[in-house]
């Protein structure tokens, strides 16, 4: 029989340098996740979600500590447990999975050599049961190619590849409750099905509990069986799903289904200007030599001036490789790749890449100032003075306070890093700006800030944008024209309104397909009768 999970008045604080405790960063946490249980826990960033998280399986920061309450799994409380007890839960009767899994495997292991610890520690398979077993668990969450997967190192996985064998290391384990943390917020919404479809049937036929902490209410509205709201370290909210999603109590839990109507047809979308600043020529990136791989092949796309192009593609289709090959971090295999500004070849930083993964875009041991200051002309070319003003108005750009740039990256929010990430670009003064997945892994609220942000951005500098998503949203908001990557090749490029009214390649049709709500009665019910634009074709 699987264990019940129930924190009763959890409170974590910052320890002092005196041996005392500071600010409260949770309150009075409670909540239970029954056996077969699916509880969404939701908030803006900061709100605490990933803390309560860390709290269960007691890896928090140094600098913190819980101060109160418990932390029950069955009959065992694992606010007062020791390591040893910890170790045997971690990974086994409670498995996590990670929002940013490249920052959680080490870097020198394989996956399959990750896959073989739980498989031994808590399932007893060695050897060629433990190879099937992993296996198997990779073909369950989408690996085309298991043994591919088996065999690859973390950095060689795209973000969404990563997700998806965290996923497995997750369930390798056989875990009585799971702790989700955005585990689908790097997959596109085929993905995001699948390894949904695969926890629901995990909880269904043996009683998997799951405490799925998301910002995204519309994907977990057909499976979750209550939402908690979370807001500033304490639950504000909690009641049945459908409930909850439909009729909200609180102005905060409102304040986060309004942030899912991005109304793309309330925008006016300027013309693009006259002439072409990026020209892809039958591009193609093959990795490796004897076994490798071919990424992207015959790519040939254009970015009119002051347009923003949108590229779709599921994880592992080539997008992320396409985006490095255009600001010089890969160099691409065959095809050419022409920049055109003013009439003539641009400057090698007038193309600039906003990564997907905001912490993992900086260096930790260096505060945000020295960061941003490292592009920047040597100091004989551009003095301090001068240095530090140009910051300051990036920084005033993206409406970040100049305080943060003494702080270190894992000092700020996801939201806050985001925007330096798009400071750090605009000190470049770019024409192009390439935004990878720039917002999958934020919440609603932040999402919609930073796109309306890059909107601003776009109309004031003059840019020219290319907006790489799995969020078909995001794309209709923000877009003026849609390519579709799969398995390395462009299948359609139309216009954001074209595409969504009537795709035409059957992957295109599939992608669309699967961005459509499973519960009409949820969330998008409320959402229609509120906005019928917002589902409307852009």
């Amino acid at each position: 029989m699987s264990a019940r999970l129930v924190l009763d008045g959890l409170e974590v604080r910052h320890k002092t340098d005196d041996g005392g405790h500071g600010r409260r960063l949770l309150s009075g946490v409670s909540l239970a996740v029954e056996p077969g249980e699916f509880v969404a826990l939701v908030g803006s960033s900061g709100s605490g979600k990933t803390l309560t998280a860390m709290s269960c399986l007691r890896l928090l920061p140094p600098q913190l500590e819980i101060t109160a309450g418990s932390i029950r799994l069955g009959d065992q409380d694992l606010a007062r447990a020791r390591e040893p007890e910890l170790n045997a839960v971690r990974g086994g009767r409670l498995g996590m999975l990670f929002q940013q899994p490249k920052r959680m495997f080490n870097p020198n292991r394989t996956i399959g050599n990750h896959l073989k610890e739980p498989l031994r520690l808590h399932a007893g398979l060695r050897g060629s049961k433990a190879r099937a077993k992993a296996l198997e668990l990779l073909a369950e969450v989408g690996f085309a190619d298991p043994g591919n997967g088996l065999r690859s190192f973390p950095h060689q996985l795209s973000g969404g590849m990563a997700q998806r064998a965290m996923t497995a290391l997750a369930l390798a384990g056989q875990p009585d409750m799971l702790l989700a943390d955005e585990p689908t917020s790097a997959l596109d919404k085929m993905l995001e099905r699948q390894v949904l479809q695969l926890l629901d049937r995990e909880r269904r036929e043996r009683g998997l509990g799951i405490l799925y902490i998301t910002h995204n209410l519309a994907s977990v509205a057909a499976y979750a069986d209550r939402v908690l709201v979370m807001n500033a370290g304490s639950i504000v909210e909690d009641g049945p799903a459908g409930e909850l999603l439909t009729r909200p109590a609180t102005e905060y839990a409102r304040d986060l289904l309004a942030a899912a109507q991005l109304a793309p047809a309330s925008r006016r979308r300027p013309s693009p200007g006259e002439g072409d600043v990026l020209v892809l020529d039958k591009v193609g990136k093959r990795f490796g030599r004897r076994r490798g791989s071919t990424v992207l092949e015959d790519v040939s796309l254009t970015l009119r001036r002051g347009e923003i192009l949108g590229v779709l593609g599921q994880s592992g289709s080539g997008k992320s490789t396409l985006a490095k090959a255009i600001v010089g971090l890969e160099e691409a295999s065959t095809g050419i790749i022409s920049r055109r500004f003013d009439g003539g070849a641009a400057r090698p930083t007038a193309v600039q890449l906003v990564f997907q993964e905001p912490h993992g875009a900086f260096d930790p041991r260096m505060t945000l100032r020295a960061s941003l200051q490292a592009p920047l002309p040597p100091r004989r070319d551009l003095p301090p003075a001068q240095r530090d003003e140009r910051i300051a108005a990036a920084f005033k750009e993206v409406e970040l306070d100049a305080a943060l740039l003494d702080k270190r990256p894992g000092q700020c929010s996801g939201g806050q890093l985001q925007r330096a990430t798009i400071a750090r670009a605009l000190l470049l003064e770019p024409k192009v700006l390439i935004c990878d997945e720039a917002t999958s892994a934020l919440d609603a609220l932040t999402q919609r800030t930073i796109l309306n942000l890059l909107l601003r951005l776009q109309r004031e500098h003059d840019l020219s944008l290319i907006v790489i998503s799995h969020d078909m949203d995001v794309v209709r908001y923000m877009c003026d024209r849609v390519a579709v990557l799969l398995e390395g090749r462009v299948v359609e490029v139309a216009e954001t309104r074209d595409f969504f009214a009537a795709p035409r390649h059957p992957h295109s049709r599939a992608l669309v397909d699967a961005s459509i709500p499973c519960r009409a009665d949820g969330l998008w019910s409320m959402l229609d009768a509120r906005n019928p634009a917002v589902r409307g074709n852009g």
